[in-house]
């Protein structure tokens, strides 16, 4: 039986194997190692697609028949939720939590076979540490209806930590402080290379924390401070001589990308449509009426995290979306404010972790500081303060914990 290691993201998803001792991933068909999890399904096919090529196929066919279909984004959000049943779609009936993330992995899976000519029964998938029953539940039974029949988990910020380990050259007690998408995680962990070689590293782990907060909560963070006014939060309307409030419950489906789609409904549209006309800012209301019907909640919200990062390197940066008439200018400083009970609720993991270890910053040797969100200024000031900048590494953001699953992977037969 042959595994393949796969790190099935919030934000993104990777896949590795190890050849002839050196780590390979598997290419999408944009020629990246990485690609959004995205899935999609055509309004008029029963086909689905995955990643960046999701996103090129719905854009074109949402141009050319105003009708895209159906674009999910961080399908792995709803893995722990419990009332979430299922969702209908076109072309395929009933689709579980289960059948969409198969639908994202079975694509994967064929992508990899393609490209090492050899076929994959097992997979190591990587999970955070803040992941409940019922997601591990899920997860798993969505890898065998893509295919696998033997399934491992290996804890991201763990897989990250065999990663470097396959490249120290000493005993050292290390602390994985993983920042991604949807959750931080962190660990406190004995590493060698006599212990890299162990099938699970239960025995080397001291603790481990973490929060299901990261970059999508920054992103919201964005949107309801400063973009949510633009679509008519904290505006009134009138309604029986009274002056009423905004209806908080569709800030709330606007606040994150993948609620947006909720807003695409009858009953929410009516809402709106009959605020309009009594609103203090009618325009706002309009801009929101806008955005949901011409689906327009994925391309906003990209030009929000096409922000975001350039606030990792410069001290402003403007959301523009010409679409919807938005050019929201954004400074650090607001940003780090908007931002900063986030970042407090991180920063608080890493101690209560380091204290559930028994140990103290000083005892740790080395950080590995990962993910995306960790290029974020005021979190990466965080991890500093905590332990120091000499004892921090970044190893590449993106792929650290796919290189460890696909070297724990490759252990496997």
């Amino acid at each position: 039986m042959r595994f393949i290691g796969i790190d099935f993201g919030t934000s993104n998803s990777l896949a590795s194997l190890v050849e002839n001792d050196r780590i390979n991933f598997v290419n999408f068909p944009d020629g990246g190692i990485s690609n959004p999890t995205i899935l999609y399904f055509p309004a008029k096919s029963k086909q689905h697609y995955i990643g960046n090529d999701a996103v090129r196929r719905y854009l074109i066919n949402l141009e050319e028949s105003g009708s895209g279909g159906r674009l999910m984004l961080s399908i792995k959000t709803i893995l722990p939720e419990a009332k979430f049943d299922y969702t209908m779609v076109a072309g395929f009936g009933r689709l579980t939590a289960e059948d969409l993330v198969a639908k994202f992995l079975s694509i994967l899976k064929q992508f990899a076979e393609k490209q090492f000519g050899e076929q994959f029964d097992g997979v190591v998938l990587g999970r955070p540490v803040q992941f409940n029953e019922i997601a591990v539940s899920r997860l798993e039974k969505a890898a065998q209806i893509a295919g696998f029949k033997t399934v491992v988990f290996w804890l991201e910020p763990v897989a990250a930590a065999l990663a470097y380990e396959m490249t120290a050259a000493k005993d050292e007690l290390i602390c994985v402080v993983d920042i991604g998408g949807g959750t931080s995680d962190v660990c406190v962990i004995e590493t060698s290379a006599a212990r890299s070689a162990s099938p699970d590293r239960l025995g080397d782990i001291k603790a481990i924390g973490g929060v299901y907060e990261a970059g999508d909560e920054l992103n919201a963070q964005i949107m309801k401070h400063r973009l949510a006014p633009r679509f008519g939060a904290g505006s009134t309307f009138k309604s029986l001589g009274k002056t009423l409030p905004f209806p908080s419950h569709i800030i709330y489906k606007l606040s994150k990308w993948h609620r947006i789609n909720l807003l695409n409904n009858r009953g929410d549209k009516e809402t709106l449509q009959s605020i309009r006309p009594s609103s203090d800012r009618p325009e706002d209301v309009e801009r929101l009426l806008n955005l949901i019907n011409h689906h327009y909640g994925f391309e906003l919200f990209r030009a929000i995290d096409v922000a975001k990062r350039h606030l990792s390197d410069d001290d402003e940066a403007i959301v523009k979306f010409s679409p919807l008439d938005l050019r929201e200018a954004i400074e650090i400083k607001e940003f780090e404010e908007m931002i900063g009970a986030v970042a407090e609720k991180i920063e608080a993991s890493i101690l209560d972790t380091l204290t559930a270890a028994s140990v103290k910053p000083n005892d740790i040797e080395r950080v590995l500081l990962t993910g995306g969100t960790s290029q974020v200024p005021v979190i990466n000031r965080s991890v500093i303060k905590i332990f120091g900048a000499d004892k921090i590494l970044r190893p590449d953001y993106f792929s650290s914990v796919a290189t460890g699953l696909g070297y724990a992977a490759s252990r496997l037969k």
